[in-house]
This record gives structure tokens, C-alpha cells and sequence, in this order.
């Protein structure tokens, strides 16, 4: 999917004035007022003969100031001729710096001083707002703040919010304007969009794999050529070549139109920490790129999320493939998130075999523990007696830390033992998996992407897929 070149626009509406609210110059004008009684005092002690003329002037001072603030008020009340419209990205992607637009037009008589700020949801942080502004008569302004996500999901925007000076800047009223908007938070699909004009062979080269070179052992005819050297004696075509009186060997390609079927953890420890993701987020990441990787091979991707007390609603998505695929998976899992519950792998391995009954690859993607190591054997024991299973279990780099920090104190080697030992059990689990045929991805949550699609791609390449 890529992200939308067109950005979604909210039209003029009427505006919405708040109640006008005293100026800083109003109240410090209101307080070197009032301090000037206490020069009256002093001047009734020290220069008597001057009071009457202070007290005057005094009064003169507060009369005059009391009407113009009345007759700033009156006039600076109320803006009717001010229209704002926000434009934005047709959606945004997890942890990508973005750019918002406020238009501001100013159709109206008099020049507006504002101070323009915007109603951003809390799962985005903003810079550049609040701004001052000033608009001529027929003037229009833009401004332009940055956005970067921070959680998946709906972001509903407010209207946009301004704080307007009277024309002589003693009152300053709250207005609203616009509409408010909702735009989508995907994973960070711009991976994907970087390798969408690429091909097989670019793609795995752009993240980090390279393919080796292997002629006439897929499954799956592809087309007849002339025989080059190094190609197997299986590959020739016999009666190809007697009719056309040179050598003629069969190409093959890997085989196509196979399926993909993710099991995703929404339990709690997908919730830990890897820096500014999730596990949880990392993990969709790398599910969305091998997944990209799989269907421009021409296999079906299927999701099966899966949590404790999880509604089995969400987060599912039978095997599809095609262009459309990605998109499909990527709107399926944008408002998917991590639960509290635990991870349920014996319901969801039950699930999965009652739905798909076609032999496929099941990749599980979880945070392996070795208390998990009872209920995760007895779900993986149900899936291989169907499917190819793979368990992709993203590390804990914070215990990868300790075991390499020195140790200068007693707690110090508390800590290393604690984490030698849960290296070693989930060590053990791992090996326990394999010893069930289970093919077993070991990753650090950022290469988790790496990891899978090389996983993946020896399976095509071996065949057993």
C-alpha cells in the first residue's frame, strides 16, 4: 500500500466564538493603574500640594482606559469573516514524520492578529503550533506543523482552534473553525511502498538477503530455452530438441498460489517495550513485509489473531491474494493492538485447523516463554499434523543487555544469573519446538523482517513449501 498523494480537506464552515477573555496588556494596563494609587499615597506625604492634580489625572487614566476597553470589546467581540481548513495526509504511518496544513482567509474589513493552534488527537505528537498569525483584509495564510505517530488506529482531529486580538489587543477571543476529521494510523507501510516497483530479486537485495541462483528444480513449468551450461541433464527436452536439432531445457519457477497463515499474539508481552515500538509493533511490521514478500510470489496470506478473551472478530482475515492482498491485511490490522490477556495457543491452534483445512504455512508469531513451553507443544503438535509450522519468537534485548554488561556488585550478579537462566530455558524451549519439526525463528524485534522473509524464502527455495 502506499501512502495517498491526495490529502483529505475539510470545506469552510461557520465559526464558532467563544466568550472574549481580558488580554495580557489589558491586565498589566489594569495594574499599572492600580499602582499608581500608591504613588497618590506617597504624594499626599511628601509633595501635598500635588495630590489633587495626580488624583485627577488619576481618574482621567482609569475613565479612559474603562472606555476603550468597552469599546474594544464591543467591536473585537465577535469574528465573522475568518475561515480555516486543515489538510492532511490521506493516512499516516506509525513513527513517520508527517506534514498537516492550516489555511487561514481573512474576508472581512479589519486585520486579525491570531494565535493559531490545532486540535491533534493524543496519539500523535505535534511540533510547530502554537503560531502567530496576521491577516490582512482578503489576506490568506498558511500554516504547516509536523506530525509523527505514535499509536495505530483512527486519529480524530477537533476543529481548529484560534485566539483572536481585538483591534486594539486589550480582549482576545477563542474561535473554532473547520471540521473535525479522522485519518487512519497504519503500521509503517512505506517499507512497502519503497518495493512496490521493484522485483523479486531487488526486493530481497533492498532488505538485506540475497538470493542464490538455482535453475530447473521448482515445482511448477514456466517456459522452454535454449540449454545453458550448468543446467541439470533433467532439465532437457528431449523431443524439443530432436525437432528443432538443438539442446532445449524446461525452465521452472517456484510454486505459486500457496498459503500463508500468520498466527499473531495479542497478549500481554507483545505489549514490552524495543526502544519507541512495541514488540506488538514490530512484530506487525515484520508480518507485513514478509507477508508483501509472499504475495508478489504469488502465494495467499491469511491473518489469525489470537489473545485471552479476544473477540474473534477482529484481526481475521482468510487467505487472499493479489495486488489488492496487502491492502487488505494492512486495514485489517491498523486498529489492532496488544491485550492484557494472555496468549491462548491451544484455542487458536483449534481455531486455525477448523477453518483451514488445506495443508499450508503457519507462522506463529509470539514472545516465547518457558513457562509457555506445556500449552505452546501441545498447539504445535495439533498444527503439524496438518501444516508446516514456524514459530518466529522475537527476543527480549533488555536481557540480551545484561548477560553482556560486567558485573560490579552483588545485585549486578543477581541480574546476570536471572537472565542467564531465562537465556537458557527459552533456549531449551526452542529446541524442544525444533525437535517437534517445527521450524524456529530466533529474532531481535527490529530484524524481525529480515528474519522471516530469509526463513521464508529458503522454504520456497527448498521445496518443502
Amino acid at each position: 500500500m502506499t501512502q495517498s498523494a491526495a490529502a483529505t480537506e475539510v470545506q469552510a464552515t461557520p465559526i464558532q466564538n467563544g466568550r472574549p477573555g481580558p488580554s495580557q496588556r489589558l491586565v498589566k494596563l489594569l495594574g499599572y493603574w492600580c499602582l499608581a494609587t500608591l504613588a497618590i499615597s506617597s504624594a499626599r506625604i511628601w509633595l501635598p500640594a500635588a495630590t489633587g492634580l495626580l488624583e485627577t489625572a488619576w481618574w482621567t487614566g482609569g475613565i479612559l482606559l474603562i472606555g476603550a476597553a468597552l469599546l474594544d470589546f464591543l467591536t473585537g467581540r465577535r469574528i465573522t469573516d475568518l475561515e480555516g481548513e486543515r489538510r492532511l495526509p490521506g493516512n499516516l504511518a506509525l513513527g513517520v514524520r508527517n506534514c498537516a496544513r492550516l489555511t487561514l482567509r481573512n474576508s472581512g474589513p479589519r486585520l486579525l492578529q491570531l494565535s493559531v493552534c490545532d486540535s491533534v488527537p493524543q496519539q500523535l505528537a505535534s511540533t510547530g503550533l502554537p503560531r502567530r498569525a496576521q491577516l490582512q483584509p482578503g489576506q490568506e495564510v498558511s500554516i504547516e506543523y509536523t506530525l509523527v505517530p505514535h499509536r495505530r488506529g483512527s486519529a480524530n482531529f477537533g476543529r481548529i482552534e484560534i485566539l483572536t486580538d481585538s483591534p486594539w489587543g486589550l480582549w482576545q477571543t477563542r474561535a473554532w473553525l473547520g471540521q473535525g476529521q479522522s485519518v487512519k494510523v497504519y503500521p509503517n507501510f512505506l517499507g512497502i511502498s519503497s518495493l512496490q516497483a521493484l522485483s523479486t530479486e531487488q526486493t530481497l537485495r533492498r532488505l538485506g538477503l540475497h538470493q542464490q541462483q538455482r535453475r530447473g528444480e521448482g515445482m511448477d513449468f514456466r517456459q522452454l530455452r535454449e540449454y545453458r551450461r550448468g543446467d541439470s541433464q533433467r532439465q532437457v527436452d528431449w523431443r524439443a530438441s530432436s525437432r528443432l536439432r538443438k539442446l532445449i531445457s524446461r525452465e521452472y519457477q517456484d510454486e505459486r498460489d500457496q498459503e500463508i497463515l500468520y498466527m499473531l499474539d495479542c497478549g500481554r508481552r507483545m505489549r514490552a517495550k524495543d526502544g519507541e515500538l512495541s514488540h506488538f509493533d514490530h512484530a506487525l511490521n515484520g508480518l507485513l513485509l514478509s507477508a508483501y514478500v509472499a504475495i508478489k510470489q504469488g502465494d495467499a496470506v491469511g491473518l489469525q489473531a489470537f489473545a485471552a478473551g479476544q473477540d474473534s472478530s477482529g484481526g481475521q482475515l482468510p487467505p487472499v491474494k493479489g495486488e489488492s492482498a496487502i491492502n487488505l491485511l494492512l486495514n485489517n490490522v491498523y486498529d489492532l493492538h496488544s491485550g492484557t490477556g494472555s496468549a491462548d495457543y491451544s484455542g487458536a491452534a483449534q481455531q486455525l485447523l477448523s477453518q483451514h483445512k488445506r495443508r499450508s504455512l503457519v507462522i506463529l508469531i509470539t514472545n516465547l516463554r518457558d513457562e509457555d513451553s506445556e500449552e505452546l507443544l501441545a498447539a504445535v503438535r495439533l498444527l503439524t499434523r496438518s501444516h508446516l509450522v514456524m514459530v518466529a519468537s522475537l527476543r527480549e534485548t533488555a536481557v540480551d543487555h545484561l548477560v553482556q554488561q560486567r558485573i560490579g556488585d552483588f545485585a549486578g550478579a543477581v541480574d546476570y544469573a536471572a537472565a542467564r537462566d531465562f537465556l537458557h530455558r527459552r533456549t531449551r524451549l526452542l529446541q524442544q519446538l525444533q525437535a517437534h519439526n517445527v521450524l524456529v525463528v530466533d529474532s531481535r524485534p527490529e530484524s524481525l523482517h529480515q528474519a522471516l522473509i530469509e526463513a521464508y524464502w529458503c522454504l520456497k527455495r527448498s521445496g518443502r513449501l
